[in-house]
């Protein structure tokens, strides 16, 4: 106090005090922040109430079956377990919670009833857990509202949809003895299928994609040679919603020196349509508007596809149009795999063989993780796995491109691996489409005329044996997007609590609740809830309606 006394004694007048002023403001803060009184008044840190775990936006801190007593939310508000179930001639349920599901430890590749994986436990936007289970299912949120719903279907299908029910029905078929995976899609008013042939490896179940047709070895050759001179095509992409709201992210090659640049078009321009829709989807299942055109590109978010990402997508297109050539040569009917957890293949599938480098264009909405943290990619990003892993670590995978702020370009992300598989079965079913575009298009729009030799198409040894696509797959695929969305619209699902004759009204309000109205009739009492009347008489259960 000597040492300040003696600075302040150096200051003029009106300086020294508000110098001192301003120390006994300080002096009685502090005193006041230590006083016993207030030291339990202290908030928490930010987003963490007093008291709670850290909860996200829009859930409840509680788990299931808690409920709070004294709200005045209606007839079914209560305290106390249980749901309820009438047993005097009727009866009515009560509903109960449901959890939003923990980060898990699963192997990488695997994840509950679905072709691909994902990581449980990430919070989107609004509080909404990226990763949910429902009781038959999983649910994959995007950053841009996307749904991904996977359900379980009775007999051991599994519907995979959005919130506006577009997607498909997948089901094990047998064929001649083998055992193939069929994919019915609901496209343009019909069903159509696509096939797989069940693999595993390591414990991970695979589908890898079965074509139905295959091309001839000239044209596989064709469609990875270079042209005669480059050409310029015209997309006719201009005006398309979808076209503009990618507008920073994508922009087709001023010309084309050979079909498998031009196919590299082809296949982002599919994924970036598929990923505007979705985002259509969610934003009419959310009853909102279209989407806001896209943020302009912003550093470490939004990145222009490069001129180097575009051509490594072209190198890999490229290496499947010969994987493909191959398969033409030789394609046989594979060998009998009937579906179990354990191992049956001594390599792994080829979209993960070693010492390969392989790219893959996001098909889907997929939860992946980045940084101890979840994020999502959408269709169009790019991932690249590391070639010199044995047997590809998920780990290795790595963000080329990224359409959103969520999962970064250059992110080192963990992936599992049958959704890489399954971003790989996407690009070789838009290759087959695309390798078809060609030869329907040759000789218009400045292609090139394709000599008939090359034109020629043979079906798949087992395609004649493969069964017609699901007729109800709209409705199948309808009733999924419906009951995977009810919790967030509907009444939870109810459980039984039951009432018997001779309970005490003290039993019955701890098992149901106070009831809105309450009479009295001379010795009896009449408890109405919103679907039943229980009468009391001396105090006990004498009649329920």
């Amino acid at each position: 106090m000597n040492a300040l006394r003696g600075c302040t004694d150096k200051l003029p007048g009106w300086a020294r005090g508000v110098t001192v002023g301003l120390l006994f403001v300080l002096a009685a803060a502090l005193f006041a922040q230590n006083h016993p009184a207030n030291k339990n008044n202290n908030p928490p840190p930010k987003g963490q109430p007093a008291g709670h775990a850290p909860q996200a936006s829009g859930h409840a801190a509680s788990g299931p079956n808690t409920h709070s007593g004294g709200s005045a939310s209606g007839p079914n508000t209560h305290s106390g377990g249980g749901g309820r179930q009438i047993q005097a001639n009727r009866s009515v349920d009560r509903p109960t919670t449901t959890n939003s599901v923990r980060p898990g430890g699963s192997r990488p590749g695997s994840s509950m009833g679905h072709p691909g994986g994902g990581n449980m436990g990430a919070h989107g936007a609004a509080g909404h857990p990226m990763v949910s289970r429902t009781a038959n299912g999983t649910i994959y949120r995007g950053p841009g509202g996307q749904q991904r719903i996977v359900h379980r279907l009775p007999g051991g299908g599994v519907a995979v949809t959005n919130g506006r029910g577009h997607g498909y029905v997948q089901r094990s078929v047998n064929v001649r003895g083998h055992v193939f995976v069929q994919r019915t899609y609901y496209v343009g008013g019909r069903p159509q299928a696509r096939f797989y042939r069940p693999y595993y490896y390591h414990g991970v179940a695979f589908n890898v994609y079965a074509p139905l047709r295959f091309y001839s070895p000239g044209f596989y050759a064709w469609a990875y040679s270079p042209w005669a001179a480059p050409i310029n095509y015209n997309w006719g992409w201009a005006g398309n919603p979808w076209f503009g709201y990618y507008g920073g992210y994508f922009a087709p090659y001023p010309s084309y020196a050979s079909p498998n640049l031009w196919l590299t078009d082809y296949l982002l321009s599919t994924s970036l349509q598929e990923a505007y829709q979705e985002r259509m989807d969610a934003a009419a299942a959310a009853n909102s508007q279209a989407p806001p055109p896209a943020a302009a590109a912003a550093p470490g978010g939004q990145v222009a596809l490069t001129p180097e990402v575009k051509q490594v997508i072209s190198d890999e297109i490229r290496q499947q149009l010969a994987q493909e050539s191959a398969e033409s040569q030789s394609a046989q009917a594979p060998q009998s795999a009937a579906p179990n957890p354990e191992p049956t293949a001594a390599a792994p599938p080829p979209a993960l063989s070693p010492n390969v480098q392989h790219i893959f264009i996001v098909s889907s909405v997929i939860v992946v993780s980045a940084d101890g943290q979840q994020c999502a990619v959408t269709q169009g990003d790019v991932l690249q796995l590391d070639p010199a892993a044995q047997y590809p670590d998920p780990s290795n995978a790595k963000v080329l491109a990224s359409k959103t702020l969520d999962c970064q370009s250059g992110k080192a992300v963990q992936v599992a691996l049958a959704d890489l598989q399954e971003m790989q079965n996407h690009m070789r079913e838009m290759l087959d489409k695309g390798l078809g575009e060609l030869q329907t298009r040759q000789g218009q729009g400045n292609l090139p005329v394709i000599d008939a030799s090359l034109r020629t198409q043979t079906p798949a040894p087992y395609a004649a044996d493969l069964p017609a696509p699901d007729a109800n797959v709209a409705s199948e695929l309808q009733q999924t997007a419906q009951a995977a969305t009810a919790p967030a619209t509907q009444a939870p699902p109810r459980r039984p609590v039951t009432v018997n004759l001779g309970q005490t009204i003290d039993q019955v309000v701890a098992s149901m609740g106070q009831p809105p109205t309450k009479l009295n009739v001379g010795q009896k009492d009449i408890y109405v809830y919103k679907d039943l009347k229980i009468t009391f008489t001396g105090g006990k259960v004498s009649d329920v309606q």
